[in-house]
């Protein structure tokens, strides 16, 4: 028996959306840059080129962001986290037995909670894209089922068995 949790970030744009996006506000802001231009302002023409340019790479740079995937999978001996993303796909394996998991809270207030997962002196980062409060959840759900150092609860078929977090 094995529990899964498909975790994924939160990317509701499509690429159709995005290009979509993206072209209305090109449209739109350069109608009111191509009005300072006629006036004789035309240094706002680079700057407006400039900006578009910016937010496309973001947009880039977010969309990419929706191939992240994590993959818990845990088992009568084993925890594993699958991590894919545009690098590839790589897995780390810990005796469940030996495993623990742990949620480290920030040094400051600025910065998000941390939840590892921790075995023999190495650990992993599980859903650092994941909201304060789906951290705090995720940190309960697998301390439920992993268990302790030393400790392996029963895992139990239940409606938790392949969920997806987003």
């Amino acid at each position: 028996m094995e529990q899964r949790i498909e975790l994924a970030p939160n990317c509701s744009l499509s690429a159709a959306g995005a290009r979509l996006f993206f072209g209305s506000v090109c449209a739109f802001s350069l109608m009111f840059a191509l009005i300072f231009v006629v006036q004789g302002l035309w240094p706002v023409l680079p700057f407006w080129g400039l900006e578009m340019l910016v937010l496309g790479l973001a947009l880039q740079a977010s969309m990419r962001r929706r191939r992240y995937t994590q993959t818990v999978l845990i088992t009568e001996s084993s925890v594993s986290l699958v991590i894919r993303s545009r690098h590839g796909e790589a897995k780390q394996e810990f005796a469940r037995h030996w495993a623990r998991v742990r949620l480290r809270t920030p040094r400051t207030g600025r910065h998000p909670s941390r939840l590892m997962i921790e075995s023999q002196g190495h650990a992993i980062e599980v859903g650092s894209f994941l909201t304060e409060e789906d951290r705090c959840l995720l940190a309960t759900r697998l301390r439920t089922m992993v268990g302790g150092m030393s400790e392996s609860p029963p895992l139990e078929r239940d409606r938790t068995q392949g969920d997806r977090l987003r």
